[in-house]
């Protein structure tokens, strides 16, 4: 939850563009995404669930998410609303099961995240990466604010 919440702060400082989740099942990815919603302006207001069947969540917040889960969709898929949306610069795009889009179609500004589950159940160990100078300034943002293993 602090890390989400780390990430919208950065967020509004200097867009990513994109936070890619990558993980497993259970990770977090969801729970990451609603803490990251939830610190945006607007987000208090926001139920933040599982894309999973409707592929795509918008939340009215500042700057506004767009949320994909790409689990149920087959792998190096192609999906309008969702290129739109990685286009778009005044979006923060937040994909789960990134891996399921073709390399051509990933973005070249994003944050990169990948969560893992640690020995002890509710523990779990973030990785991040940035894609774009954009992206890069928003990982420092959050860097200075929490340290991250």
């Amino acid at each position: 939850a602090r890390l989400g919440a780390a990430i919208a702060r950065a967020a509004m400082v200097r867009n990513p563009g994109a936070l890619l989740l990558y993980g497993g099942l259970g990770a977090g990815k969801t729970t990451l995404t609603r803490a990251l919603v939830e610190a945006l302006p607007g987000g208090a207001e926001a139920e933040v669930a599982s894309p999973s069947f409707t592929l795509c969540n918008i939340y009215c917040t500042a700057p506004q998410v767009h949320h994909f889960d790409l689990y149920r969709l087959e792998p190096l898929c192609s999906d309008e609303a969702l290129e739109e949306s990685l286009d778009d610069p005044a979006l923060f795009t937040v994909v789960e099961w990134p891996e399921r889009i073709a390399p051509a179609l990933l973005p070249h500004r994003a944050l990169c995240c990948t969560l893992t589950t640690g020995k002890e159940a509710d523990t779990r160990r973030a990785m991040l990466s940035a894609l774009g100078p954009d992206a890069a300034i928003c990982l420092s943002l959050v860097g200075l604010r929490y340290k991250i293993a």
